[in-house]
């Protein structure tokens, strides 16, 4: 079995090709929806980010799953292929395990080291499980991608520094202000994880004042009261904005809520000082043309390279150290993966020992009288005698990979690749063709 993953991401999307796959309540319920004929496709996890949108699929034709991801990101984005292609990565086999492994561990973040990423990995994880698509390779992948984090958070000091989109875009934020952010009237827009994290920064770089404005004014208040800041309804968004220096957009909103038209408006009360806005949304939350807004400032989620770059530096030492986990990580589950080849031949010649078995002792039992004590005693003999004579080359078969070259058992040659052992084995015993859960 085949697999192999289709996205795209922050490192070759620009915002308004990335803004195209999210915002959608049902996207990934339609993305699960995916299907290639029969049982083509085995197992499908979608991981969902605001940076990100990465299927990861397995199946017999990786060529025809390909092709099904492909037409299923095109109709939910409403971009043709041609159009999304170019913007979009594709990774295969271990390849495709490499680049899984890093984006957990945030070595392929915006923000190099940032924890929220394994999270949201888990959480695909979770969904895969319910939607019942993650099977042996997919479980056996994530638990290995989970590992390989956990050792890179706890032997790696990657995770120092600003380690968050909402730790950046306050960074960049008191960049902009001129290192006068504790002067300055915040307006913070949402509630949902990406304000909560802006907010908790805030608090560490505290504003004059700090406002929290959302549709659902409960988890504005839940918000505000945690992180000490007013709460102002929806309804009076335009005279929060006339009175505020920093906007923070952080709603999950599918459409701008911040357009050119409604900030012209609230323009004139605010006489000459200026207003900094920082658009944290996927789909973004604020027009593009409003940067055309005089005594205006504007920057979304891709300008925040202004302010990461310093940081990535400052912790490449531990992302070198990261890489290398990641590596040794991937060869375990290659191991793993190359293990599978052995299956097939280890469950065939085990059935056609216990088939002979089987067949002698009944034609043995047949023929002659015995007490159930004396048949049972010749059950235990002959399964114990089966075990012991399959003992070594089960052994065999499982032990050696592809990187021993042992030596094919009474040919004395090579067994590099590992196939041409099992090969042998399975013309020796007359054992019927095998196929690896994998496709091998």
């Amino acid at each position: 079995m085949d697999f192999l993953i289709v996205g795209v991401s922050h490192q070759r999307a620009p915002l308004d090709i990335r803004e195209k796959f999210s915002g959608r309540d049902n996207l990934e319920e339609l993305l699960y929806q995916i299907q290639v004929g029969d049982g083509v496709l085995n197992e499908l996890l979608i991981l969902s980010t605001c940076n990100r949108l990465e299927i990861l699929a397995a199946g017999q034709r990786a060529e025809e799953v390909r092709r099904a991801i492909v037409g299923s990101l095109a109709a939910i984005s409403g971009l043709a292929e041609e159009d999304f292609g170019p913007y979009s990565h594709e990774f295969r086999g271990l390849e495709a395990a490499h680049h899984l492994f890093r984006v957990a561990a945030s070595l392929d973040s915006l923000v190099l080291g940032e924890p929220q990423i394994l999270g949201q990995v888990k959480e695909a994880y979770r969904r895969a499980l319910d939607h019942r698509r993650a099977g042996l390779l997919v479980t056996k992948l994530m638990h290995r991608c989970f590992r390989a984090a956990k050792r890179v958070r706890s032997e790696t000091t990657l995770a120092g520094g600003t380690v968050s989109v909402a730790g950046a875009a306050v960074a960049l934020a008191r960049n902009l202000s001129g290192g006068r952010l504790s002067e300055s009237s915040t307006l913070l827009l949402g509630a949902g994880p990406m304000a909560a994290l802006a907010a908790a920064n805030l608090k560490k770089n505290p504003p004059a004042r700090l406002t929290v404005m959302n549709r659902s004014q409960d988890r504005a208040r839940l918000l505000a009261a945690k992180h000490g800041a007013a709460v102002r309804p929806w309804e009076e968004l335009e005279e929060a904005l006339a009175e505020a220096d920093l906007v923070i957009a952080a709603t999950g909103a599918p459409h701008p809520i911040l357009t050119s038209e409604r900030l012209a408006e609230i323009q004139p009360g605010r006489a000459d000082r200026p207003l900094i806005i920082i658009d944290i949304g996927v789909p973004r939350n604020v027009a593009h043309d409003v940067k055309r807004l005089p005594n205006l400032i504007l920057r979304n989620i891709d300008d925040l390279n202004e302010v990461v770059w310093e940081s990535r530096i400052s912790r490449q030492e531990a992302a070198d150290r990261a890489e290398a986990i990641i590596g040794e990580e991937v060869a375990k589950f290659a191991h793993w993966l190359e293990s599978l080849v052995s299956q097939p031949t280890v469950s065939a010649l085990t059935r056609k020992a216990e088939s002979i078995r089987r067949l002698e002792l009944e034609r043995t039992l047949s023929q002659h009288q015995f007490s159930p004590e004396q048949a049972a005693s010749l059950e235990a003999m002959t399964s114990a005698l089966v075990r012991r004579l399959l003992h070594d080359p089960l052994v065999f078969i499982k032990s050696h990979q592809p990187d021993d070259e042992p030596a094919c058992p009474g040919a004395g040659e090579s067994c590099r690749p590992h196939g041409r052992c099992l090969d042998s084995l399975r013309r020796a015993f007359k054992l019927e063709p095998g196929r690896s859960p994998h496709g091998q």
